[in-house]
């Protein structure tokens, strides 16, 4: 199988360096000129979870480009990117690539629908991944990644898809219900993101806090209503979800506070955000999540002023 990675943060790395240590053709794809330079120079050193450094070499390539013989295209940039990115993309893209949604966050997939006719599928993962640089990529956690069409059970490309990233030593899964599984990690994320942010605690310090858990949980609660109003079958309950996955990751910092650190814009937009936007259309009152996203916007320019 052919690959294009289309983002070459922490997560397009991981998954780039890990299918090409597998045996795969990958080429990745990015706007920054410095980080396509860095890429190119130094390729992209993974460091595993037990400190093991690997120098991987990586076509890279300046977006936007076509990339010829890709069979799948796997975006992973930002989910406040995603719009331009699918407008850039129309006509690059032949129609018999299969596009692959491996972003968080709430309507990634309906705005690539929107904008192509091939394939479209949507992933999730649980994969850890911190960059600590241009194409220096720290593996944090092991995971999984789910894997599935979002308008029909069955494709093939998704067993195809999963079979190479078992090969590369990234657990998936396929799932029938891909929308349910987008909106329960949307919903946990969005009880942990904001919160990570505006507190700046770790993971595990923000699972010790009693008034975060309060506030954690309603935005879980909220989250869990506009879901059933909008006729959503949630995979898994994302009150037992925050807390496992808080535990599981003690030591890691959210990705939205690392943003707010590097005085980045979040994705708040489309996890509170969309849950409050969900809310509005389906008159489910979301009152926690409208205050987080409103906070963390004016976090977002505060931080650009610092």
């Amino acid at each position: 199988m052919r690959f294009g990675i289309v983002g070459a943060g922490a997560i397009g790395c991981l998954f780039g360096a890990r299918l090409r240590l597998a045996g795969y053709d990958v080429t990745l794809v990015h706007r920054d000129p410095s980080i396509v330079q860095a890429i190119q120079k130094n390729g992209v050193n993974l460091q595993e979870i037990d400190g093991t450094l690997t120098k991987v070499r990586l076509p890279i390539r300046k977006g936007p480009a076509k990339l010829l013989g890709a069979e799948v295209l796997i975006v992973a940039v930002k989910a406040y990117d995603t719009r331009a990115l699918a407008a850039t993309y129309r006509g690059r893209i032949p129609s018999e690539t299969t596009v692959l949604s491996l972003q968080n966050g709430l309507g990634n997939v309906e705005t690539i629908q929107s904008m192509f006719k091939n394939e479209v599928l949507a992933a999730s993962t649980t994969e850890g991944a911190f960059s600590l640089g241009p194409g220096y990529v720290v593996h944090t956690g092991r995971g999984l990644t789910l894997i599935g069409d979002t308008r029909r059970s069955n494709s093939d490309t998704c067993s195809r898809v999963k079979i190479a990233f078992d090969r590369a030593g990234l657990k998936a899964k396929t799932s029938s219900n891909i929308r349910g599984v987008l909106w329960t990690k949307a919903i946990v994320n969005a009880a942990i993101n904001p919160l990570s942010s505006l507190t700046r605690l770790t993971n595990g310090a923000l699972a010790k806090n009693a008034e975060i858990q309060e506030i954690a949980r309603s935005a879980v609660d909220e989250g869990i209503s506009v879901s059933h109003a909008a006729r959503i079958r949630l995979v898994g309950d994302p009150r037992k979800l925050w807390r496992r996955i808080l535990l599981s990751t003690r030591a890691n910092k959210s990705s939205m506070l690392q943003d707010i650190e590097r005085g980045k814009m979040t994705e708040i937009r489309q996890l509170n955000g969309a849950i409050l936007s969900h809310g509005r259309m389906t008159r489910v009152k979301t009152p926690v999540n409208e205050i987080l996203t409103k906070l963390v916007l004016g976090l977002e320019e505060s931080s650009k002023t610092t």
